[in-house]
This record gives C-alpha cells, structure tokens and sequence, in this order.
C-alpha cells in the first residue's frame, strides 16, 4: 500500500518538480496523489516566478483534473447514467474546476419550481408543452445560439445557464432535464445534422429499451423556440439527408449517446480552431465511452 504523505511531505515533492534529475518521477508520484495536491499546487503556483516550473505545475495539475474527470465520467457511465444532469455538471467542472455546482442546481430548481406552478394534471401533452415553453423561452429567455452556433461555451451547462444561450445539445439537454423533473416525458433524440426531442407516452428509465415508435407523441425542436414535429416531419427531414429512417434517430437515445455526441462536437470545435490541447483533453473524456 502507497504512503499517505503529510502536507510537509507533500509540499516537498512539489518542490522538487524543477529538479531535471528527477522530474520524470516526482512528476508521476505528484500525479498519484490526486485530488489531494491540487490545493498544493495552486499555493506554489501562486508564488512561482519562473516559467519552466510554473508550466510543469500546470501540466501536472491539468492532468490531475482530467484523470479526476475521467474518473466521475466512468462512474456516471457505470452507475448514474440516467442522470443526464451529473454528467453535464462533470463537463463544465471540467471546464472550470472552480465552478460552484450549488449554483447551476440553484438555477435549475428555480426554472422548476415556476414550471410547476402552472402545471396541472387535466392538461394534454400538448398543453404541457405550451406551458413549458412560455416558462423555458419567454420567461427565462432560452433560445439557439445561432450567431455563435461554433462557440464551445455553448456546451456548457453553466454558461446556457448564465448567457441563456446553447447549441441543439445543450439546449435540449436542459429542455429534457427541467421537463423530466416536473415529471413530463420528454428525451433526447440523436437525429443527424441536428438534436431534438420526443414527447412519449410516459416516463422510462435510462437505457430506453422499452420505447417503441408508437409510443412517441410528438417530436420537439428546442433550439428553435420549441416548434412541433409529426413522426413524418422527422421522416421528411431524414429523406432529405438520404438517412435511412432507423430506431437510432427516431427514438430516444441513451444518455451516453447525447455526453459522447457533445464532447465530439466540441473536439471538432477545438481541432478547427487549431487548440490541440483542449481537443485532445476533451477526447481523453470521450474515450470513456469507447471502452
């Protein structure tokens, strides 16, 4: 069994991480420690004047926090993946490790709860849906990111949060999550060129295995303004892609097919732009879902 290092022992080996002679294993044994060196690390960063060292102590700490996220992604895969929520909050810690998750939970309760004051049992699914579209668009202001559509911001959670901005992912994934949580069926559906919703005929549990086509009621497009498509609309649009209409892109689609469809795109967002680094970190996450 590993030593567990005490604080002075483990501010010494990060002293080292200048040292060329034994780089190469203080580096690794920094690593092994995990989550427990990252405070550590921000400390020596914080007084740090030279730059070899200072780019060492962030390329170990980056590591850290990406064997971290990966870990949370592997578990949620494993044993939490219908909640779709835990794994677009491990996305955005990732992309901002000091990001207060009371906060994005704060926001979505609070859609919620104005959700659930208009809501009543008498109503038909299309009346639901009305209602939740003056809450989700005109009360709250969501819409499509449509002049910045290739900004990764907006896979985000907390930044459609805070900009009230996203792509069709994004979009429909706090769309589904905020109707799932007043108890309306409404999931993520993994159509090509572009990501929507069904409304069906009543709540299942992630994987969807039990979701047949006659159990769809309507199709939803969030990202542009909650407009409502007929089974055959979506046929329609898949004639014109030459796509063959499949249970795949028809049906609800499991949560580890919309977090590996959102970490692809924003691997395709980062490598156009030339950032290798932030493309290859984020594929790093998709690996989890090529094991």
């Amino acid at each position: 069994m590993d030593k567990v290092l005490n604080t002075r022992e483990i501010k010494s080996l990060i002293s080292l991480i200048d040292d060329n002679e034994v780089y190469d294993v203080v580096k690794e044994q920094i690593i092994k420690l995990g989550s427990s060196a990252l405070a550590f690390i921000d400390e020596e960063l914080e007084s740090c004047l030279d730059l070899e060292k200072t780019s060492r102590l962030k390329s170990v700490y980056d590591k850290i926090r990406l064997d971290i996220s990966c870990s949370e992604l592997k578990n949620w895969r494993d044993y939490n993946s219908e909640n779709l929520f835990k794994a677009l909050a491990i996305i955005s810690k990732f992309q901002y490790p000091n990001l207060d998750l009371t906060y994005i939970n704060k926001e979505i309760n609070r859609i919620k709860d104005s959700l659930w004051l208009e809501l009543n049992d008498n109503l038909t699914a299309l009346e639901k849906v009305r209602v939740l579209n003056n809450i989700f668009f005109n009360i709250y202001k969501f819409s499509g990111d449509s002049k910045d559509f290739f900004n990764p911001i907006n896979s985000f959670l907390i930044d459609v949060l805070e900009r009230k901005k996203g792509n069709p992912i994004s979009i429909c994934s706090l769309y589904s999550i905020v109707a799932q949580s007043v108890g309306i069926p409404i999931y993520g559906i993994n159509l090509p060129k572009h990501y929507i919703v069904a409304y069906v005929d009543r709540l299942y549990a992630n994987p969807f295995h039990d979701i047949k086509r006659n159990n769809i009621l309507f199709y939803i497009n969030p990202f542009s303004g909650g407009e409502i498509y007929s089974l055959s609309e979506v046929f329609g649009f898949l004639h014109k892609l030459n796509v063959a209409v499949e249970d795949s892109n028809i049906l609800p689609c499991q949560n580890e097919v919309t977090v590996s469809r959102m970490l692809k795109n924003l691997i395709s967002i980062y490598n156009e732009r030339g950032d290798e680094i932030n493309g290859d970190k984020y594929n790093a996450l998709l690996n989890i879902f090529e094991e």
